[in-house]
């Protein structure tokens, strides 16, 4: 389910000013939200501004103008936390910062849903959650699951055959419906699969 958050819904009044800037939000301010949502962050000045923004953030900013511009991020993942500074352009001392946690699964096949490997190449895709994961695999993998930590695992794959082809589960064990996957095809170069009897 996708929920459009804006945060001046969070805010006392709708916007608050802070030496001369308009924000949609309040200064040093933080705000938790779940994977998967909308999440928009507004900011306005007289003075020319920019946005400063983690750098695995899948956010984007949409200018009005040289004084007016948004962040949007849609489907929010771990990667997005972190903070998001609206500063001017030229005044590095007149900004307002907001942290941005996201709670939900972070791992390492970002904007992957679908893998090719060749024959015999190695595999290593990584999945965490506060309260620990569990990875669900085709029935025939040679991929192996691989815990790191209590809260993180692995799949590994030091040579991947057609076996492997298939989808690729990881899931939250706190909260069960936050889960993501990737799909990956082997290609066989000559290789033939033998059906079990």
């Amino acid at each position: 389910m996708i929920v459009l958050l804006v945060l001046s819904m969070f805010a006392a009044s709708s916007l608050a000013y802070f030496q001369g800037f308009k924000f949609s939000f309040t200064n040093d301010t933080e705000l938790e939200v779940f994977r998967r949502q909308t999440l928009i962050m507004n900011c306005s000045s007289y003075e020319e501004i920019e946005w400063l923004i983690p750098d695995d953030s899948n956010a984007l900013i949409k200018h009005v103008s040289n004084y007016e511009a948004s962040i949007f991020i849609n489907q929010t993942t771990k990667c997005d936390s972190g903070d998001y500074v609206c500063r001017s352009k030229y005044n590095w001392n007149q900004f307002a910062r907001i942290h941005i946690n996201v709670r939900g699964l972070k791992y390492s096949f970002k904007h992957k849903d679908r893998i090719t490997l060749q024959f015999g190449e190695k595999l290593n895709a990584t999945c965490s959650d506060e309260g620990g994961v569990k990875w669900s695999i085709p029935p025939d993998s040679s991929v192996l699951i691989e815990k790191i930590s209590v809260f993180e695992e692995s799949v590994v794959s030091n040579g991947s055959v057609p076996f492997d082809t298939g989808r690729y589960i990881c899931e939250s064990k706190s909260n069960p419906g936050e889960r993501a996957w990737f799909s990956i095809y082997v290609e066989s170069n000559g290789y033939v699969r033998i059906k079990k009897p």
